[in-house]
């Protein structure tokens, strides 16, 4: 005879419950002490990478500027008893330099136009630094104009601005109505029917974007190495190289050296010559710098 069957139950007790939460609790203490940095934190490598990596960007679009530049001076450099047209642009030299094959430019922000066609000097003219002032240099008349860019797509520019193209033609323009370029350069490859007029007061057939441009002088085409005028840009027109990034003024300079130390050649009274630009930029969220020298032969 069976007796009664006894009321059986399947589970944990509550000392057994209270153990495994002990348990879990300790371990997950663990775990945390181990990989909670990396799991709260774990954003802010990709974070800093971002941020290195639009310093370098920023950084890039300098050197770039710099090759620019530096290949649109080449076009420019002042030369002694060479004859000058009416309207011809140049770079000033230094007047350290002593001969036609120096390579010793003056990088003081600013461009010459001639205003009375003849033949430079023997000896470099003291540059103006005032836009419109005159200098006579031999029986040439030299004019300070302002600086010469070349031609950048989807670019805004104002009336007045003069640019030459970004393949020499012999010619410089001047925005005469203001606006936005367009994304191809007007050039008889890109747009035949809108290239770059090369005749005296020659303006674009159909506007550049929404940009007008008249054609107002020739230049000095020569094949000597010029100086670059990127710490005008540097330190007027920082935007132009990207965001969230600061120029560190202290340390964007021209720079010489000594047999000990880094010396401002701008604060150099025996010496004018500068060669070397130091520039450094700083990221605005990681305080992070960069540094590069740009030398100039």
């Amino acid at each position: 005879m069976k007796g009664p069957m006894k009321n059986q139950r399947a589970g944990f007790t509550l000392l057994e419950f209270i153990v495994a939460l002990v348990v879990a609790a300790v371990i997950a203490a663990i775990v945390y002490s181990f990989f909670g940095a990396s799991l709260t934190q774990s954003g802010i490598p990709i974070q800093r990478l971002q941020q290195t990596n639009n310093l370098s960007r920023v950084m890039e679009n300098i050197v770039a500027d710099f090759n620019r530049l530096n290949a649109l001076n080449l076009r420019y450099k002042w030369r002694f008893t060479t004859p000058y047209t009416l309207n011809s642009i140049v770079v000033p030299i230094s007047s350290t330099s002593t001969d036609n094959t120096s390579s010793n430019i003056l990088s003081n922000g600013f461009y010459y136009k001639c205003t009375a066609a003849g033949t430079s000097g023997t000896t470099v003219p003291t540059w103006p630094t005032t836009i419109g002032a005159t200098r006579n240099d031999g029986t040439v008349t030299w004019t300070t104009v302002q600086d010469v860019e070349v031609w950048q797509a989807s670019h805004t520019y104002n009336v007045g601005t003069i640019v030459i193209p970004t393949l020499n033609n012999g010619h410089y323009y001047k925005c005469t109505t203001a606006g936005t370029s367009a994304a191809n350069e007007p050039s008889s490859e890109n747009t035949p029917a809108n290239a770059w007029p090369t005749s005296p007061g020659g303006t674009i057939p159909s506007p550049d974007g929404t940009v007008t441009w008249t054609e107002v002088g020739t230049i000095l085409d020569s094949s000597e190495a010029n100086i670059e005028n990127l710490y005008t840009y540097l330190t007027t027109q920082p935007a132009r190289y990207g965001t969230g990034y600061t120029l560190v003024a202290a340390e964007t300079k021209f720079i010489q050296f000594n047999s000990t130390a880094e010396v401002n050649a701008g604060e150099l009274g025996t010496s004018s010559e500068k060669n070397i630009l130091k520039v450094t930029i700083k990221n605005n969220d990681s305080a992070e710098t960069l540094t590069e020298l740009f030398t100039i032969r």
